[in-house]
């Protein structure tokens, strides 16, 4: 098996079964930042996680601690989705909209915006820390690789983590007016707008909130249910 030919993208997203079915009626798509590697060890690692050439592409079925599991790092979106505390805590933003005993990965799609694996950090007595999402590491590729995955899809709304990549998906993202833009601030307090992505005939709402790790995720988290209640309650995504 190999990876699905995507001209741009490298990680499939997860898709549930009930992904279809959607939440209150509307598909969501949840676009994280990036996925990390701390494994310094590998032989791949330096090459693997290049921040410079921002290509994991080579290593797809070659990463040691993949292949023996019969595995490749295309498909981490399904390995990883729901796993880690950063889903629990974005899950309580969307639970009161599906029943009790129901687990809400069973109806998002999830994949991460940028198309290689960021490596892990070392802080200054030399540990391994969490990495993060800088800037530097985002590519077009990326947001090309986020319009084809957007196409396949058709979701009805994103739900984008974080502030490191909304510059381009939102402010500079030419399918976004500059109307739509002033809207969402003026109404949403910066929460959602929409787009209109070529070879999809309904419009997407973008709804942005703070990482699920980060802080503000916890003081600004009463306005991103409002919003996002408000959203979801829509009478239609289009």
């Amino acid at each position: 098996m190999t990876n699905e030919v995507k001209k741009y993208r490298f990680f499939n997203p997860w898709v549930p079964k009930k992904y279809r079915k959607g939440i209150n009626g509307k598909k969501i798509l949840v676009l994280g930042a990036s996925y990390y590697c701390n494994k310094i060890t590998c032989p791949y690692f330096q090459d693997c996680t290049n921040v410079d050439k921002k290509d994991s592409s080579f290593f797809d079925a070659l990463c040691p601690q993949y292949t023996t599991a019969n595995r490749f790092l295309h498909d981490e979106p399904t390995y990883t989705t729901g796993e880690t505390p950063a889903y629990t805590r974005f899950a309580r933003l969307l639970m009161p909209f599906i029943e009790s005993d129901e687990n809400i990965w069973d109806y998002l799609a999830f994949t991460n915006y940028v198309q290689f694996f960021v490596p892990f950090n070392k802080d200054v007595d030399g540990n391994l820390r969490y990495g993060k999402t800088l800037p530097s590491y985002l590519s077009e590729r990326d947001f090309l690789a986020f319009i084809e995955t957007l196409q396949e899809l058709k979701p009805d709304i994103v739900i984008s983590w974080g502030t490191t990549t909304l510059s381009r998906i939102r402010e500079d993202n030419e399918y976004v007016s500059k109307q739509d833009i002033e809207e969402c601030y003026n109404k949403t307090k910066g929460y959602y707008c929409r787009m209109n992505i070529p070879k999809i005939e309904h419009t997407i709402f973008l709804f942005n909130c703070y990482h699920p790790s980060s802080p503000d995720w916890y003081s600004c988290f009463d306005d991103a249910a409002k919003y996002m209640k408000e959203l979801l309650n829509l009478n239609s995504a289009t």
